[in-house]
């Protein structure tokens, strides 16, 4: 029976994958170079790390990873504060059916947690009668948590300490084939909400995949 549900941020939540993608095409022109759309879909849902990497092989740079993961995360923090992003369709009506329920909800994102105070803050501003996304989520869980982000499972094992579940009774929402990944190698149920980007990946060990939010609902039965 499940007991919390689980939601990754950044494009499942809010769109805000876009914006992301501005810091990293902003962080690239510093260096000379002109990041191709294509690379999107590769990009999410792995770690910062992992992006920087694929991006040095790919542009042959030499620049220290510190110094463009640096140069990447200020850019962001920037963007994030005056760039309009969107809430995905159905995420308001299935957090409030899951209270409804009695379930435990928290976020377990990549990010950092400068990042999604920031991200959660002009999301919750919108919705000025809910109290404050840190008493309004039983759990927010950060990047910052742990060693070992998503694909790995630690991310989520943390989350369901956190809400004390145990994995198996955790349902999760994820938009990429890493947070899928990293919610099943942990032991719990799964539900793929692909995006524009993820849209046309495979996504191995999930109970499902979604159009949206909107559809939800009856994974909330398993």
């Amino acid at each position: 029976m499940i007991k919390a549900v689980l939601f990754d941020m950044d494009g499942l939540i809010v769109d805000t994958e876009p914006i992301h993608f501005l810091a990293f095409r902003g962080m690239m022109r510093q260096y000379g170079h002109e990041i191709d759309d294509s690379l999107m879909p590769s990009f999410v849902g792995f770690p910062e790390a992992d992006n920087i990497r694929d991006l040095k092989r790919v542009y042959h740079l030499d620049a220290p990873s510190e110094e463009m993961a640096s140069r990447r995360y200020a850019l962001f923090m920037k963007l994030i504060r005056v760039e309009p992003f969107d809430v995905f369709p159905g995420f308001w009506e299935l957090s409030e059916e899951v209270r409804r329920r009695g379930l435990r909800q928290a976020v377990v994102s990549s990010s950092t947690a400068e990042q999604i105070e920031v991200i959660l803050g002009r999301l919750f501003q919108t919705r000025p009668g809910l109290p404050p996304p840190q008493e309004y989520f039983d759990a927010i869980v950060s990047g910052d948590d742990i060693t070992r982000n998503k694909p790995a499972p630690d991310i989520y094992l943390l989350a369901a300490e956190r809400l004390s579940v145990a994995p198996a009774e955790c349902l999760v929402f994820e938009d990429t084939p890493p947070g899928v990944k990293a919610a099943v190698t942990a032991g719990m149920a799964a539900v793929a909400v692909p995006n524009q980007y993820t849209k046309s990946l495979e996504f191995p060990g999930a109970r499902g995949a979604i159009g949206s939010l909107c559809e939800a609902s009856p994974y909330l039965d398993l």
